[in-house]
């Protein structure tokens, strides 16, 4: 099992901060991105908009997942 975690309004969409999924099913950050719209469903309509870090580096949906510690799911931010 893998940690995912969620940041800004996230964490209250989805009622946590962290989940553990199995990425075993999951080739690429793009099935990271479908599985935790699967498994959380209250954030769906949010993932498409979010970064997704792999061990705390940004990935495209292209990159393929290999020796997974940890998965960030960031929402759009804004500031100034």
């Amino acid at each position: 099992m893998t940690p995912i975690k969620f940041f800004a309004f996230l964490i209250q969409k989805a009622g946590t901060s962290e989940v553990k999924l199995d990425l075993s099913n999951c080739k690429t950050v793009a099935d990271v991105r479908q599985l935790v719209s699967k498994e959380i469903p209250a954030i769906a309509q949010d993932m498409d908009k979010c970064m997704i870090a792999v061990n705390m580096e940004f990935q495209t949906d292209s990159t393929a997942l290999t020796d997974v510690s940890e998965i960030a799911i960031i929402p759009p931010v804004s500031g100034g």
